[in-house]
């Protein structure tokens, strides 16, 4: 069976970042906004569209028929999607919340 990519392999990233001629000084930048951009990608597409996505590159990837599977993994991709980005927003202070509205300082946490 063909192994998929590894997207959570931190040590995997920064090198192919190395590889594209990233500079050193900016590795850390680009997987911190991976790890942001990712989840903003999946909420805002929403289910439908990645649905859509992963059904039209089903062929190009060599994938069989799976489209009841695919759609659950949209589903449940794009609510934990938008459950990060809630929770990423409320670290930060910016979901408008009585708590950050009244002042409050909110320590960041850093993804």
């Amino acid at each position: 069976m063909t192994k998929r990519p590894d997207l959570f392999n931190q040590a995997n990233l920064e090198e192919v970042l190395r590889q594209q001629g990233c500079p050193e000084s900016f590795i850390s930048t680009a997987v911190s906004n991976f790890r942001l951009f990712v989840p903003l990608l999946f909420a805002q597409l929403g289910e439908e569209r990645v649905f859509d996505l992963l059904y039209a590159a089903h062929a190009e990837l060599g994938l069989g028929e799976q489209k009841s599977a695919w759609r659950s993994s949209a589903k449940y991709l794009v609510a934990w999607a938008e459950r990060e980005i809630e929770l990423y927003k409320a670290r930060r202070g910016t979901d408008g919340s009585p708590q950050h509205q009244a002042g409050h300082e909110v320590q960041p946490r850093l993804l």
